[in-house]
C-alpha cells in the first residue's frame, strides 16, 4: 500500500513536470544549438531514466520514469565578482515515499574540455552544499557525461589523473579525495549497448553509429518533437523536422506512431528532392544524406518500367508518390 501510495504522490508530480521547450531556453552565446535540443529530449522521464539504465547501469532496469522528478540544474560558488551561478545540463531526483533517494546529472557536451572532471566536481559540489544545513538525510549526487562529438577523447577521467599530468607528486596525490569522471561517446557505443536503450534516444543512437533505424521499424516514437528536432541538429539533414509536422498532426489525434511509418516519410522526401535534382534523366539521384534506399527503389522501378517501354508510367512515378508505392507494390521493390 505505501508503495502504491509512493507511485501515486510521483505520477501527480510528473504530470506537472515542466518540459524545457526550445523557445524557452536562453539563447546564450557560446552554447551550441546541438546542447540545447539535446537538454529537451533527455528531460521526459523515459528518456532519461533509459539513458541512466542503458549507460550506467548497463541494462539494468534501476530507474523508472515514474519514480523521477526534476532537479535544479542551477548551483552557485564564489567569483572574482561575488557570488555567480553555473547550470548542468539535465537533473532528476529518485523518489522513494516522497523522499528523495539519489540525485541524478547527465552533462551533454559537444566538446569535451581537458579539465572536464573540475567541471563535474564542481557541479558536484554545489549539489552537496545545498544539503548541508538542510537537517535532512544527506542523498548521494551520481554524474554522467554524454559525448556527441565524433572525436576520441584522452582528457584525463580522474582528479588524480589531471593532478598527476600537472605534476603533483604522489605522496600528495595519496591526500586527495580523487574525483571519476564517466563519459559515453554516442557515435561509438558498440551494438549491445545500443539493443540496451528502450526510449526514443535509441533512435539517435541507432542513427549515430549505423546511419538507419531499421533496428527499430517497429518501435513507437513518444515524443516525435524533440526527436525531430534533435536528430536535425545532431545530422544536419532538415527532412527529419520537414516530417514534424505531419508526426505532431498524429500524436494530437492520439495516433500511435510507428518507426517504420516514419522512416516511410523519409524515404518518400528523399525520393521527392531526388526527382527534383535529377528530373531531366528521369530518375532520382536523392541525397548524400539519408536518401539512398528512397533512390535506389525508385532507379529499380524505372529500370524496370524502360526494360518493359512503358513511357508513361515512367513520368507518371517521376510525379507522383502515389503512383511510386502502386508499383513498388506491384514489383515488389
Amino acid at each position: 500500500m505505501a508503495r502504491d501510495k509512493n507511485n501515486s504522490r510521483n505520477r501527480d508530480i510528473l504530470q506537472n513536470r515542466n518540459i524545457p521547450q526550445k523557445k524557452d531556453i536562453p539563447q546564450k552565446k557560446g552554447i551550441p544549438q546541438k546542447d540545447i535540443l539535446e537538454k529537451i529530449l533527455l528531460a521526459y522521464g523515459d528518456v532519461f531514466a533509459d539513458c541512466q539504465n542503458a549507460l550506467a547501469y548497463e541494462g539494468q532496469q534501476r530507474l523508472r520514469a515514474e519514480d523521477l522528478i526534476p532537479a535544479p540544474t542551477e548551483s552557485f560558488y564564489p567569483g572574482k565578482e561575488g557570488l555567480r551561478s553555473q547550470f548542468s545540463d539535465v537533473s532528476s531526483y529518485l523518489m522513494n515515499e516522497g523522499k528523495i533517494k539519489i540525485q541524478y546529472l547527465i552533462g551533454n557536451e559537444t566538446g569535451l574540455e581537458g579539465r572536464q572532471v573540475l567541471r563535474k566536481a564542481s557541479y558536484q559540489g554545489g549539489a552537496y552544499r545545498t544539503q548541508l544545513d538542510s537537517g535532512k538525510p544527506v542523498y548521494p549526487i551520481i554524474g554522467m557525461v554524454i559525448d556527441w562529438t565524433h572525436k576520441g577523447s584522452r582528457i584525463p577521467l580522474s582528479l588524480h589523473e589531471l593532478l598527476r599530468r600537472d605534476g603533483v607528486p604522489q605522496e600528495d596525490l595519496d591526500r586527495v579525495d580523487d574525483v571519476r569522471l564517466e563519459v559515453y561517446h554516442m557515435h561509438s557505443l558498440p551494438p549491445e549497448v545500443r539493443r540496451r536503450f528502450t526510449s526514443d534516444l535509441g533512435f539517435v543512437v541507432d542513427f549515430l553509429n549505423e546511419g538507419s533505424f531499421e533496428n527499430r521499424r517497429e518501435q513507437p516514437i513518444i515524443h516525435a518533437e524533440a526527436l525531430c528536432e534533435m536528430m536535425a541538429a545532431l545530422t544536419g539533414d532538415t527532412r527529419f523536422t520537414d516530417q514534424m509536422a505531419e508526426l505532431l498532426k498524429k500524436q494530437r489525434e492520439r495516433k500511435e506512431i510507428i518507426m517504420c511509418e516514419y522512416i516511410d516519410m523519409l524515404e518518400a522526401r528523399g525520393e521527392e528532392r531526388g526527382i527534383k535534382i535529377g528530373e531531366s534523366r528521369g530518375i532520382a539521384i536523392g541525397e548524400e544524406q539519408g536518401a539512398v534506399k528512397g533512390e535506389n527503389r525508385l532507379a529499380r522501378l524505372i529500370q524496370l518500367l524502360m526494360s518493359e517501354k512503358k513511357y508513361k508510367d515512367v513520368e507518371a512515378v517521376s510525379s507522383s508518390r502515389e503512383k511510386r508505392h502502386e508499383f513498388y507494390r506491384k514489383y515488389g521493390i
